[in-house]
């Protein structure tokens, strides 16, 4: 039997045989603006005083430093035989106000997602039915974006090589190929959105007419991540066996240590099973944000085994985040369970 995985972020609907689910999140909770600038004041006696400095202001997410105080002229006073006092020396300048905290949260967020769909469409055990993976890109993408690709296949995929991504300007993270006794593929891949994304990203050849390996694909783009190094940390677990007797499955996450702070960590789950919809019951300790499962529906016909999960959570203080596991039922689909893949990646702001 043949099976396939895909890779992007949160709960998504099922979709029989082939096609493309795209979806966006709300925007992001506002952080504390600046405070209000104060004037400077009149001088006394004669004398300036300084003006105060402003609390930093924030604009369209990017923040600016407070306005410098303006010094005050000083007002002499005037005598009844005497002429007018001179005017007051300037005031010292006010140094500029601390920044502001910005409209958007310190770690990446995520955007939108988009899921591909081809498994169980072909004509034999966990197939595909399209030579390519198309995803429609998530409303709000906005170039410098940071565009993260889970797939999930039976047995490989074609046309993933580092080099080969390149020539389209997507990065290689990772691949696994012919993990668990059947063999499953996961493939991570990741680029920064540029000034003119099309509306179809399209990943052409990755199943030959004679190859035609089931695939689910994952497709998340986020914002406020590091342009020029992106990835704190990365970790990965492979398990070449599995079982065929439990009604509930650990399938290991491993651990991982970030070593800046404000980092938003994903973790992935590439199952090698026989099982058309496994459902997650418990998600690693933490990850409880923006889940998603891409699965086949159940019972498709033929046997559709390619389905990957994604859940992520922030991390506000680097350090280490220890190991956990995805708990999944494999009650319905006759408890085949083969091995796969876990992993662990954290974005960095």
């Amino acid at each position: 039997m043949r099976k396939g995985l895909l890779l992007a972020v949160f709960v998504g609907m099922p979709c029989a045989a082939s096609c493309v689910v795209s979806s966006f999140d709300v925007d992001p909770p506002s952080g504390a603006a600046g405070s209000d600038s104060t004037p400077g004041g009149a001088a006394d006696g004669g004398k300036a005083s300084g003006g105060k400095p402003s609390a930093g202001t924030t604009s369209g997410g990017a923040t600016t430093g407070g306005t410098a105080g303006r010094p005050s002229a000083g007002a002499g006073t005037a005598g009844s035989a005497t002429p007018p006092g001179d005017a007051g020396a300037d005031g010292d300048t006010g140094s500029s106000g601390a920044a502001g905290a910005g409209n958007q949260p310190l770690s990446p967020f995520r955007v939108g997602f988009s899921e591909f769909h081809d498994s169980a469409g072909g004509n034999d055990n966990a197939s595909a039915s399209l030579t390519d993976a198309t995803f429609s890109k998530p409303a709000g993408t906005l170039p410098g974006d940071f565009m993260f690709v889970f797939f999930g296949s039976d047995h490989s995929l074609e046309n993933m090589a580092a080099n080969q991504l390149a020539l389209s300007g997507w990065k290689l993270q990772d691949q696994h190929t012919e993990i668990g006794k059947d063999g499953q593929a996961t493939y991570l891949i990741y680029k920064t959105a540029g000034a003119t994304e099309p509306e179809s990203i399209v990943f052409a050849g990755i199943n030959s007419p004679g190859n035609m390996n089931g695939v689910q694909g994952l497709l998340s783009v986020y914002r406020n991540v590091n342009a020029t190094a992106p990835i704190n940390a990365y970790k990965t677990s492979q398990f070449a066996t599995g079982s065929s007797t439990l009604a509930e499955v650990d399938t290991a996450t491993p651990a991982i240590t970030t070593t800046v702070d404000n980092c938003l960590l994903i973790a992935g789950l590439s199952p090698d099973t026989a099982i058309d919809a496994p459902v997650i019951k418990t998600w690693p300790a933490g990850f409880d944000q923006d889940l998603v499962s891409v699965i086949n529906p159940e019972n498709p016909y033929p046997y559709g085994w390619a389905n990957i999960y994604s859940g992520e959570r922030r991390l506000a203080k680097a350090g280490t985040v220890p190991a956990s596991a995805f708990t999944w039922d494999m009650t319905y689909g006759g408890m085949e369970y083969y091995g796969g893949t876990t992993f662990v990646i954290a974005l960095s702001p």
